[in-house]
């Protein structure tokens, strides 16, 4: 519902029946739709004909709009920043030089990081990142609706990356998040007021620009008149206007323009209708169907609480301990069949404040991201007939942000080896551990894992790596809705991905020892045995593990490997994942009960033959 002085101002301004052109000095409107002020000299050659009365230019966004402009340095520095604007900020401040006006390329990150951010109320924090995940998740359906409202989108010019930031902050508020539409209008409107009071090297957004953002967004918010509105003689039934304009236009929009064209193709072509239709629905639900928030974590006994047979008693005591940690989360939180703790919405705020954070019994990880570090450790004490593990040594090559490695300390290897390529994310990789202390026990080396060798000393045994590869990350795009839109170029991820393996297999694996190769992608391949990549296909997964066995049968100075299937008791929960070669294939939707919404991943387990 639109406020009572809205109609007032805008009815000359946007609600007209008739098709009309109007020009001001922020936009013209014909039939419905706003363009966008082509140039700031067009703007002021606007300004000089007197296009429009100065009382409507005065009155057009809000009443007081001439008291709420921010010049007075007295007002500047009362000023404070609101969740809103933080967001809007994440979304428009990209600074990579690959990065463009339509890029969200660390949106989130960027809001993290923050100093505003980490300012605000845990409330306002949560807003902001609902904000920005909103409008990551939906962005090919805010533009579509912006575009089927605006005569020229995206803006260009000096103010385009805020302008359209601000837009979509305000689409996603009113036709995703329910906002109430004065609220979504005249706050985030506010965000161009004081954008220059708040940010460094920030020019004041002109006046015509904020007005042309506030029309927009009050268009969208006006009662639309469908076909059922209207009644007998054409006569228009006013009781039944309960939807916006802005909702009309969104059913023009499908879920599925929020991903990349290349990707849902892919999908159909290797997964067939169906399933590529479940995994459709499960990672962009319809705009009746949100996406329900849920966080899983794994603890230091979720592992161990699967391994009845090598030790009974530490199986039965961190079964206890699983059991006492789902109550203190509450009602909310379930267990799931591989050991990990599902948080429904429930339980909400400052994830350092959630019961046993600050004691470091649990870290946050997707309950099928557990699953390479399981099956590593379910064939590594397979084979020392029950022995413990404190005498064997593993390596979690890429290893951060730190849940598997922390999976393999927790299940009692004596020594684990985590190689991270990335400066950045193994600090985070040491903090995480540092919390969970877990880090005495851990050796983390910053590099590139295919130059990795193990310290050479005569009694040297490397028994198992856990080869989780970079990739393109499409089975989480549940939860990183970003990665759905990705080019379909792969090629650099692909040959880093045989370059791993391959020197995981010659170089470092010991006779006899396990790799488990994984990703969280659901890209499969045409299976093909040549060497010559197909720049068409999109292999990550099963493609470069029978590559990877091929390469040791066809030349002998290559590891010999092969499958070691893995055993439906393994993996609780995801039997029916495993596939004719005894790979896990976990497909987003697919699974039946709590493990439908698991991420995407592929784990294939092999083991290194004498040669």
């Amino acid at each position: 519902m639109i406020s009572p002085y809205s109609a007032a101002t805008m009815g000359a301004f946007l609600l007209f029946s008739q098709p009309t052109r109007v020009k001001s000095f922020s936009c013209t409107i014909q039939s419905n739709i706003i363009a966008f002020p082509s140039s700031h000299a067009a703007i002021t050659r606007a300004r000089k004909r007197h296009v429009f009365a100065a009382s409507t230019i005065k009155d057009i966004s809000h009443p007081d709009a001439q008291k709420r402009r921010f010049h007075s340095s007295k007002t500047k520095d009362n000023i404070r920043p609101t969740a809103r604007f933080v967001a809007i900020a994440a979304l428009s401040s990209g600074s990579s030089k690959k990065e463009n006006v339509d890029s969200l390329a660390f949106a989130a990150r960027r809001l993290e990081q923050d100093e505003r951010y980490q300012r605000l109320e845990p409330r306002d924090r949560a807003f902001a990142r609902l904000l920005v995940a909103t409008v990551e998740r939906r962005l090919g359906q805010i533009d579509g609706v912006l575009k089927r409202c605006v005569d020229k989108y995206p803006p260009k010019g000096k103010h385009a990356s805020l302008l359209q930031a601000t837009l979509r902050i305000g689409v996603a508020q009113l036709l995703f998040l329910n906002t109430p539409p004065f609220a979504a209008n005249h706050d985030t409107v506010q965000v161009l007021r004081i954008n220059h009071c708040l940010s460094k090297n920030s020019f004041p957004v002109p006046e015509p620009m904020i007005r042309f953002v506030n029309g927009v967004l009050r268009k969208l918010s006006t009662p639309a008149v469908s076909e059922e509105a209207v009644g007998v003689g054409g006569n228009e039934d006013n009781s039944k206007h309960t939807t916006l304009y802005g909702h009309e236009l969104l059913k023009q929009t499908s879920p599925d323009d929020n991903i990349a064209p290349w990707l849902l193709e892919r999908w159909e072509r290797d997964w067939g209708e169906s399933r590529a239709r479940l995994i459709r629905e499960e990672m962009m639900p319809s705009n009746n169907n949100p996406v329900s928030p849920r966080i899983d974590v794994t603890t230091k006994y979720s592992l161990t609480s699967l391994m009845e047979s090598s030790n009974p008693n530490t199986h039965q005591n961190s079964r206890a301990m699983l059991e006492k940690m789902q109550q203190d989360f509450g009602d909310d939180c379930i267990l799931l069949p591989q050991g990990s703790l599902r948080i429904g919405s429930s339980l909400t705020g400052d994830i350092t404040q959630w019961p046993g954070y600050h004691d470091g019994t649990w870290w946050v990880q997707d309950a099928s991201s557990t699953l390479p570090a399981l099956v590593l450790t379910r064939a590594l004490s397979n084979s020392r007939d029950g022995e413990d593990l404190s005498s064997l040594h593993v390596v979690d090559m890429c290893a951060a942000p730190g849940g598997k490695t922390s999976q393999l300390l927790s299940a009692g290897f004596g020594r684990v080896t985590a190689v991270e390529a990335s400066e950045r994310r193994s600090r985070r990789l040491v903090e995480n551990l540092s919390r969970l202390n877990l880090s005495e026990r851990c050796h983390v080396i910053v590099g590139d894992g295919q130059n990795y060798r193990p310290p050479e000393r005569d009694d040297q045994i490397l028994h198992g790596i856990l080869l989780d590869v970079p990739c393109s990350a499409t089975g989480t795009g549940a939860r990183r809705p970003d990665v759905l839109r990705r080019s379909s170029d792969l090629k650099e991820l692909l040959q880093i991905q045989e370059l791993l393996a391959n020197h995981c297999a010659d170089n470092i694996l010991s006779e006899g020892g396990i790799l488990v190769y994984a990703t969280c992608s659901i890209l499969k391949v045409v299976t093909s045995l040549t060497w010559v990549y197909d720049l068409d296909a999109k292999e990550e997964s099963e493609d470069q593990v029978t590559k990877l066995i091929a390469r040791g049968k066809q030349n002998s100075k290559h590891a010999s490997m092969t499958t070691l299937p893995i055993h439906p008791s393994e993996v609780p929960g995801f039997e029916s994942a495993i596939d004719e070669n005894g790979w896990l294939r976990i497909l987003p939707g697919v699974l039946e009960g709590d493990l439908r919404s698991a991420d995407g991943f592929f784990v294939a387990r092999l083991i290194k033959e004498d040669s």
